[in-house]
């Protein structure tokens, strides 16, 4: 049962709006757009290796999550996480083509192209490691003590795979049912529906945005205007119930909204009147007026220093399938299956995530971008 679905992570997100609107010609273009098919590559390797264990009916009274972030001490990013009757499986995705030597003095993890380049990464385990140590820090704090078991899933059949000695499991994706099956063989009688509970009332969504703080990209560098998403042209025209682009006539009456989305994600989590009217390249102050209070109903101050916030346009609840689990704000029945406890749980309470804003103007540094971008491969 799929607890928290497959979403594209709020950096593809963010680096689909900034290559969309930065000029080929700009120094960070090339890396950025790489990045971005990086990101792309390990979002559609999660989203497959979703929908394959959702077709597993030995999973059909297990709790699946995508993208798990919880406060930790250590950080955690989890790819995928089963929790199961036998235990807590951690999936860690690579979808990587190629020659893969998994190195272990000094532990690397070393790929080969068709070309002959050479790219070295983060060894996998590493990961996978700490992961597993945070889930148990996670779960002591509730005096919970059950098995975690951790594997690095390969979804595909592009990537030769040489490994030094021993360590955690490699699956492939064709192995994954029944490397699931032989976990689920040691039936522990837990309850997975409290430690779902758990999961739930911590999970943490933290973004990067915005991105052009984040690069160090100056924001005047970002084409302005209201994007056709029919032929991909910057600058379609407010009429008075539609949006018109000019270059193919496609006509579309809330186009307006993934500009916002835009701004908010690269620039900005607050917006001004005059802000809107320079991103979207519009004239009236009445029209912006009107897009932004229909678009955003949460703001502050009044007058012509008004701001309005733009995280409400990217914050849409979980979907959560038809099952005992409910939203974020309603506990799932607990199982009355045991738990292995030292002693009463205690409370732990999910600690905010502030986010900075404005329009700033910085310095272009066109290999900033390589030192933000984490040296994994997806």
């Amino acid at each position: 049962m799929i607890v928290k679905p497959f979403a594209p992570s709020s950096l593809t997100l963010g680096l689909q709006a900034l290559v969309r609107r930065l000029h080929p010609s700009h120094p960070q273009f090339t890396t950025l757009q790489q990045e971005l098919k990086n990101k792309e590559a390990g979002d559609f390797a999660e989203h497959y290796i979703l929908k394959e264990l959702e077709k597993l009916p030995q999973l059909s009274d297990c709790h699946i999550f995508h993208n798990v972030m919880l406060p930790t001490v250590l950080p955690m990013q989890i790819d995928i996480l089963v929790i199961t009757s036998s235990g807590v499986i951690i999936l860690e995705i690579k979808n990587i083509r190629g020659t893969v030597h998994f190195k272990n003095d000094p532990r690397q993890l070393i790929r080969t192209l068709d070309t002959g380049e050479i790219q070295v990464f983060t060894h996998p385990e590493i990961q996978l490691e700490q992961y597993i140590q945070a889930m148990h820090h996670v779960l002591n704090k509730h005096d919970i003590m059950i098995p975690i078991y951790g594997a690095i899933v390969f979804p595909f059949n592009n990537v030769e795979i040489h490994r030094e000695g021993e360590g955690l499991p490699i699956v492939m994706g064709r192995e994954l049912p029944m490397y699931l099956h032989k976990l689920l063989a040691k039936n522990k009688g837990i309850a997975t529906t409290e430690i779902t509970n758990i999961i739930l009332s911590q999970l943490q969504h933290r973004k990067p945005y915005p991105l052009c703080r984040y690069y160090q990209i100056d924001p005047n560098a970002l084409q302005r205007g209201v994007f056709c998403e029919n032929c991909g042209h910057f600058g379609m025209e407010k009429l008075k119930r539609t949006w018109l682009c000019q270059r193919c006539q496609h006509r579309c009456t809330d186009a307006h909204v993934q500009a916002l989305k835009d701004y908010y994600m690269l620039v900005g989590d607050t917006i001004t009147n005059r802000d809107c009217r320079e991103f979207l390249k519009i004239d009236s102050e009445y029209i912006a007026k009107r897009l932004l209070q229909k678009s955003l109903p949460t703001r502050c101050n009044t007058g012509k220093y008004t701001k309005y916030y733009l995280s409400s346009l990217l914050e849409s609840p979980i979907r959560v399938s038809k099952s005992p689990v409910n939203q974020y704000k309603s506990p799932i029945e607990v199982d009355e299956s045991p738990i292995t406890r030292k002693k009463p749980p205690i409370e732990a309470r999910e600690s905010p995530i502030n986010q900075s804003n404005h329009f700033q103007k910085a310095t272009i540094n066109p290999t900033k971008c390589k030192k933000h971008t984490e040296n994994t491969a997806k």
